[in-house]
């Protein structure tokens, strides 16, 4: 029963895998589409400030995207969710917002609860990082044993 229920978390696991693999390959297309489309917009070869920080919210989507993928497949070949890669996703997200920022309508109030975010997940980062660690998901492996 154990055997069976692993085997469909492995195959559920490898669909996820494809799903991810898919929209990255659409994410970034729309981004070579998006690109194109402000080169050729008028005036020619000119991208504005905002068109600029619409480009790099898109490039930093598809970062998100590869971490996510990147923190499935590690569950996938170790059965460990290692957190540091959950925590840069969190991070990216975050500067991605932090980057995409418009002042006129947020205030400030909500830029410092943003603030406090990325200090709360810089500090989670950086603990994380000097204590090396990961959760181990399944019990049955030996406890002395790092991947």
């Amino acid at each position: 029963m154990i055997k069976l229920i692993k085997r469909i978390e492995n195959i559920l696991v490898f669909g996820i895998l494809i799903v991810i693999s898919v929209i990255l390959i659409l994410a970034f297309l729309d981004i070579a589409y998006e690109i194109k489309q402000e080169i050729i917009s008028t005036p020619k070869f000119i991208v504005d400030a905002s068109g600029l920080m619409d480009l790099f919210s898109l490039f930093l989507v598809l970062l998100i995207g590869l971490e996510l993928l990147e923190t499935v497949k590690a569950y996938l070949k170790e059965d460990i969710v290692h957190v540091e890669f959950i925590i840069l996703v969190a991070i990216i997200a975050i500067a991605r917002k932090v980057i995409v920022w418009d002042f006129k309508k947020y205030n400030s109030e909500e830029l410092l609860g943003l603030a406090a975010m990325i200090v709360g997940l810089g500090l989670t980062y950086f603990l994380i990082k000097k204590a090396d660690v990961k959760i181990r998901l399944h019990k049955n492996k030996p406890a002395d044993q790092k991947k």
